[in-house]
């Protein structure tokens, strides 16, 4: 992109990415202490701090935030290196790959209603054994989902942040010489799964360190999966947050805000925690790496891992499969294995709805990838255009901006941003939702198109400038078309990011406008699983089908292009034998 001041464009990109952020920081920790201009509360006062250290259900809504929010990050990457170990190269590997993208494209909410509807006591799974081996005619009371201890959100947690590590492993492998480690260890007796836990895994862990960072994040502050699987009473920390926020007296807000920036601090001490636990397991398990032992005890481990990150895919899998049974349902009693009678009328009744939901979301979806893209480029063009060979380029603090929100509580930072939009009266419009969708899915973007598009070959462009000095065509027609995969991809992954969007889209839209997500969230609870399949359905299609299309254009751009191109000149041919 031939930028004449990479530099400003640089600013500027820093500029707006900085603004939301710092407000929404000033708009959560103001308010903490209770200094809040809008609520006519204009002295600082330690009295919200006094209050939430008071609530019993602080206390425990943060003890189930510490419960899931270490402990399925924990499994998450357990699992994640297991299956890698066990089945890198393997062809039985390679299914299990093709089958990451889907999972990942999936949003949360489609994910936990299709669990809900597999795991509850009249869910799918235990109707697939009853009454033959349960004996059950009925629904047991058992508390499957929506436990108090939320090992059904740890699962749920796991089952979405497990793929998405492995994803990015397999990425990073390609900066590791992985292959040639494992045939130089085998020609030395080792095991494989020793080879990994000795060699590749020390290897890869610093690589993969700020992905596990982000799982981390999310976990200590998701909201949507918390709503639909998590405990109730009392609830997670992050729901907790929610419900203060949106109370009626408008005096809790202050009570949010000091939780809100609790979660921050937790996320902080939990990060550092992990970081810090990492470097003790490495010191004390150094002797054993070093002792020359070509097996071990905990290779049984790596195995058993294997075997549940198997399970958790399947798991997966079964989820989205109960989700267009519902939808399809007329009948379907307990214990029967398979609805007793099928009707396209749940559908069709919901068109309606589901057409204004699915084009507010594609609406939103659009637009925000659209200009996370241009951003992306724009800031990577300048970051190029910034350095030569002689000098590589530098950490800009547009690299370091970009994972805030992220790994920010999304409950207190976007309660902060919307205190923006009051102010510049966009608050409950499509822009105000876009923009905020913006700030989850820039990060995604960026961060898929930044390896490709720093490592493309500068002079393939530069030939074709000297032939034909057309900056703008040549930069459209060559190397973007050269970074095609990186570009489709990247899109793909920044549409599915802002359809699973839940809270930005309710907090800046001011329950407006609804989307699949906002609106199958809210009616997971409803007991209505007809309605609530077809939506989580419609939510799941849209990201899994943008995915494919990510996949099969690259393949097929040129012979397509080429096509068109020979049908465009047989018609003006045609048209001029005519004249």
């Amino acid at each position: 992109m031939p930028l004449k001041h990479p530099k400003q464009v640089a600013s500027l990109l820093v500029f707006l990415l900085a603004m939301p952020i710092v407000v929404g920081l000033v708009g959560t920790v103001l308010p903490a202490f209770q200094y809040f201009p809008p609520l006519g509360s204009h002295q600082f006062s330690l009295a919200p701090w006094l209050t939430l250290f008071h609530s019993e259900e602080f206390y425990s809504s943060l003890t189930l935030t510490l419960i899931s929010g270490i402990g399925a990050p924990l499994l998450a990457v357990w699992l994640a290196l297991s299956l890698l170990a066990w089945g890198y190269e393997k062809p039985l590997f390679r299914r299990i790959e093709a089958m990451l993208a889907p999972i990942l494209a999936i949003p949360h909410a489609a994910i936990a209603i299709g669990l809900l509807f597999l795991l509850s006591p009249s869910g799918w799974l235990l109707r697939l054994f009853s009454p033959w081996l349960t004996g059950f005619e009925r629904p047991p009371n058992w508390i499957t989902t929506q436990d108090p201890y939320a090992l059904s959100l740890i699962f749920a947690l796991v089952i979405k942040e497990m793929p998405y590590l492995l994803f990015v492993m397999l990425a990073s492998l390609q900066t590791m010489q992985a292959r040639q480690s494992l045939q130089v260890c085998r020609t030395l007796g080792y095991s494989r799964l020793t080879t990994w836990r000795k060699i590749l895994i020390p290897q890869l862990y610093p690589i993969v360190r700020l992905p596990i960072f982000i799982v981390i994040a999310f976990s200590l502050t998701v909201v949507d999966l918390a709503m639909i699987i998590g405990p109730n009473t009392p609830s997670t920390l992050s729901i907790t947050l929610l419900r203060w926020f949106n109370a009626p007296d408008l005096s809790m807000r202050y009570i949010a805000s000091a939780g809100a920036v609790v979660l921050m601090i937790v996320i902080a001490i939990v990060l550092a925690a992990w970081e810090f636990g990492h470097r003790v397991l490495q010191q004390l398990t150094t002797p054993e790496r070093s002792n020359g032992k070509r097996q071990g005890a905990t290779d049984y481990l790596v195995q058993l891992g294997a075997m549940l990150g198997v399970l958790s895919l399947i798991t997966a899998f079964l989820a989205l499969l109960v989700l267009p049974m519902w939808s399809l349902t007329r009948r379907w009693r307990f214990p029967d294995a398979l609805p007793s009678q099928w009707t396209w009328d749940n559908i069709h009744s919901a068109i309606p709805l589901l057409i204004q939901l699915s084009s507010n979301t594609l609406l939103i979806a659009l637009a925000a990838t659209g200009i996370a893209c241009l951003m992306s480029l724009l800031m990577l063009e300048s970051k190029r255009a910034s350095y030569t060979k002689e000098t590589p380029p530098k950490h800009h603090p547009f690299d370091w901006l970009i994972y805030v929100p992220i790994l920010l509580p999304q409950v207190g930072f976007l309660f902060g941003v919307s205190v923006l939009m009051l102010q510049t009266n966009i608050n409950g419009s499509f822009l105000a939702i876009i923009a905020m969708h913006l700030l989850y899915v820039l990060p995604y973007v960026y961060l898929t198109l930044k390896g490709p598009y720093l490592a493309y070959q500068e002079e393939y462009l530069y030939q074709a400038n000297r032939l034909r000095y057309q900056p703008w065509r040549n930069y459209l027609l060559i190397k973007l078309a050269m970074l095609k995969p990186a570009l489709f991809t990247a899109f793909a992954i920044g549409f599915s990011v802002s359809v699973a969007q839940y809270l930005p889209t309710l907090i800046a839209g001011e329950g407006r406008h609804s989307t699949l997500t906002t609106e199958a969230v809210a009616r997971a609870a409803s007991g209505d699983r007809k309605q609530v399949g077809s939506m989580a359905l419609l939510q799941a299609f849209f990201p899994v089908f943008v995915f494919w299309l990510s996949q099969q254009l690259p393949r097929h751009w040129i012979k397509w292009r080429l096509a068109l191109k020979t049908s465009f000149s047989m018609r003006k041919k045609s048209s001029i034998d005519k004249k």
